[in-house]
């Protein structure tokens, strides 16, 4: 009984912390595998997304899911240049100004950043 106030006190207090992530025997998220996206008819090539790489960057899946994205693949509309463009989607973080540690995240909207997502034809 002692045990159990002196824990809810610590937590209330902000005293205590459980990294669940440290703890054996309790399921881990599973990153997703890499998947593409259809080309669109003005696209310079195929575009790639890796959870991964972006999982290398930032910390939580909350960080794009669901402020940004939905959890689920398709629920959020299909990618375009246009609503990236107007911070929307990839562009919400992809606009040249969002940093990232201490790196700023490249923007879509520059060319010299086109490959960075498309392959080429």
């Amino acid at each position: 009984m002692w045990l159990t106030r002196i824990v809810a006190v610590a937590l209330v207090a902000g005293m205590a912390s459980v990294s669940f992530g440290a703890l054996p025997g309790l399921a881990q998220p599973k990153i997703p595998a890499d998947f593409g996206f259809d080309q669109g008819k003005d696209s310079p090539g195929k575009v790639t997304f890796s959870h991964e790489k972006h999982k290398e960057k930032v910390e939580k899946c909350t960080g794009c899911h669901t402020k940004i994205f939905k959890m689920k693949k398709g629920q959020t509309g299909t990618p375009t240049m246009d609503k990236m463009k107007a911070g929307e989607q990839c562009g919400a973080c992809h606009n040249g100004k969002t940093k990232v540690g201490s790196a700023v995240v490249f923007n879509v909207d520059d060319k010299t950043n086109c490959e960075k997502c498309h392959t080429k034809k």
